[in-house]
């Protein structure tokens, strides 16, 4: 599966790393690793042509300018295997962006999970656990993390693509906002 996705800027992608590696000390919990750069996702498909995805997200980065998101608390996607997230608050701006990213990038193929990043079901997130957790050990990570403040205010500042080889993801290109100047990281 690859992945659209905006890394989050330095401080809150430190916050992500560090909790990670809490998750994993305390609890053993491993399976945000399969994709470890924190972000949060604006569409995957399970195929992409690179080299068009890539000259389209160079042209919305090249249009954008840096903006501001808010996240809200702690979240869970309920399944079999929970997703605990942290939620980012769907403002018109996100929306448009959303939007505009669809647009630039076009529809990817059907698949499972690629329709929840459609803008009528779209939840942008920030996992902070997926995979190897059960509902038991959710109720202890939660304990652990209800007291800390997960109500941000970040800058979404890039553009980027997560690739996935099957055994590993991996960052493809990155594009920087910048009032209208994209640059490669």
């Amino acid at each position: 599966m690859h992945g659209v996705v905006s890394l989050l800027d330095d401080e809150h992608y430190r916050v992500v790393e560090d909790v990670w590696a809490e998750l994993s000390r305390k609890f053993g919990v491993h399976g945000i690793y399969s994709t470890p750069f924190p972000h949060f996702t604006y569409q995957v498909s399970e195929e992409y042509d690179t080299e068009a995805v890539e000259a389209a997200l160079r042209g919305v980065a090249e249009r954008s300018a840096p903006f501001r998101a808010r996240t809200a608390g702690l979240g869970v996607f309920c399944a079999a295997r929970p997703v605990l997230h942290v939620p980012v608050v769907r403002s018109p701006e996100l929306e448009s962006f959303h939007a505009e990213v669809w647009s630039a990038v076009g529809r990817p193929p059907a698949g499972e999970v690629a329709r929840f990043y459609d803008a009528r079901m779209w939840v942008p997130h920030v996992t902070l656990a997926q995979g190897d957790i059960d509902a038991d050990r959710l109720g202890e990570i939660v304990r652990v993390l209800a007291a800390r403040n997960f109500h941000w205010e970040m800058e979404v500042n890039n553009l980027s693509l997560i690739y996935d080889t099957g055994t590993e993801q991996g960052l493809r290109c990155r594009f920087n906002f910048g009032n209208g100047r994209a640059t490669s990281a």
